[in-house]
């Protein structure tokens, strides 16, 4: 209905991302998909919508955030942001900025899209956290404290918005993926837009 009243429709409507990935869908479609950001298992679900469709521009619906919750979204391959509460009036909005090649954010939040800077020491520990290390195991081989390994950590997990070692380990290996010039979720290609 938001669409709607802007001369805009959707063509094709699916109620799981697996069912959109399936779709053969070309580089001038707008994928508008609803996802809770904070939900690390609704976070996946867009990681791998945007891992399956790399090239079509991706429009999140999600509940309010945080600006981190900004950050993580943007990092899993959102192109534009809604919020679902202001949705009738900023996703007309949102659809159209993101087929001229804009990405999208509340603006109250905007702040929030500053991509975390990690220390020298903390993107040794979260690569390590990657490869399956234990706090013990990064320990020894960096020759710290165990403690000290606990403290990176909570740093890194407040930086990057995430409660978990491996929401920390998939916030990484995105950060890295952009850093790299490669697309979210895929070995090679050009960069996602935004």
């Amino acid at each position: 209905m938001a669409l709607g009243t802007h001369g805009l429709s959707a063509t094709v409507l699916h109620e799981t991302p697996e069912a959109a990935s399936g779709e053969k869908l070309d580089d001038s479609a707008i994928v508008v998909f609803a996802c809770g950001v904070d939900d690390p298992r609704q976070l996946a679900s867009l990681r791998r919508l945007r891992r399956d469709l790399r090239r079509p521009a991706l429009v999140l619906i999600s509940p309010p955030i945080t600006g981190t919750g900004v950050r993580r979204a943007l990092d899993a391959g959102a192109d534009a942001l809604v919020f679902d509460t202001e949705l009738e009036n900023t996703l007309p909005t949102a659809v159209h900025a993101v087929a001229m090649g804009q990405s999208v954010v509340p603006r109250k939040l905007r702040a929030g899209v500053e991509r975390p800077v990690l220390s020298h020491r903390e993107r040794q520990v979260v690569a390590l956290v990657r490869n399956g290390l234990s706090n013990a195991e990064i320990a020894e081989r960096l020759y710290l404290a165990e403690s000290t390994i606990k403290s990176h950590l909570s740093s890194i997990f407040a930086k990057f918005g995430v409660r978990s070692r491996k929401e920390a380990a998939a916030v990484f290996v995105d950060l890295e993926a952009m850093t790299n010039g490669v697309s979210v979720g895929s070995d090679s290609g050009p960069p996602l837009s935004g």
